[in-house]
């Protein structure tokens, strides 16, 4: 978007991730389309927090690897090389996690989810998601440099990793003992955690341990081997 991170393009996130959220409102709230038995106030309150942590990353995931294509001549002239436009889309994701926030900690509060901590918590935590995610996005950003356009790839990617999380689902059964194989997965139950009060983690930080190592390598990949050659493609 032209204008992310500006005024408009906040406020044109503003709507697009609230009518996002509204549709899930719909038909998980008001339709009730939930697990038989669920409480419709929790199992909701866990949508709404899912959502609340998956949008903005999305956005990021998808923007952050366009970044340098679209910034070519800028870079071009830019002294400071492709390193300082990557962190371009992670300040706009925690602005759009922000502005995301504010009808989801309304209806948290009036449902009386909130923790005292919730709000610098679960902030604290998506910053550090986002650091984590930003090893892979460096990497993105450098391929699709030389690829032309990655893009498809990375949306199809977010598929996968979305009905990979429990966000519309419990993580239990079958689909608990996949969702460890999902990087997000430890982010999100630790965002949940400082978010929710009373949300007990359903993930363990060693099936983590490994993607963090993973995604590090790929960052210092990206940083080593991938520089000059996005330079030359420039």
């Amino acid at each position: 978007m032209q204008y992310a991170g500006s005024a408009l393009g906040l406020t044109w996130m503003f709507l697009q991730n609230v009518s996002l959220i509204l549709i899930y409102t719909i038909v998980f709230y008001f339709i009730g389309i939930r697990p038989q038995g669920e409480n419709s106030i929790e199992y909701f309150s866990n949508v709404l927090s899912g959502l609340l942590f998956w949008i903005p990353l999305q956005e990021y995931l998808i923007r952050g690897t366009g970044i340098l294509t679209d910034n070519r001549q800028l870079i071009k002239r830019s002294p400071l090389g492709p390193e300082i436009f990557l962190w371009i889309p992670f300040v706009q994701f925690l602005l759009h996690w922000l502005v995301t926030s504010i009808p989801i900690f309304l209806f948290l509060a009036w449902a009386g989810k909130l923790g005292i901590w919730s709000l610098p918590l679960s902030f604290l935590s998506m910053f550090c998601t986002g650091l984590f995610l930003a090893c892979l996005q460096s990497y993105l950003a450098r391929v699709n440099i030389i690829l032309r356009d990655i893009s498809p790839l990375v949306r199809l990617l977010t598929q996968f990793l979305f009905w990979g999380l429990p966000i519309l689902y419990e993580s239990k059964g079958i689909l608990g003992k996949l969702n460890v194989f999902n990087p997000f997965f430890f982010p999100l139950e630790i965002f949940r955690s400082a978010l929710l009060a009373g949300y007990e983690s359903k993930a363990g930080i060693l099936d983590f341990l490994p993607f963090l190592g993973i995604f590090l390598g790929i960052f210092l990949l990206s940083r080593t081997k991938l520089n000059q050659i996005v330079l030359d493609h420039l």
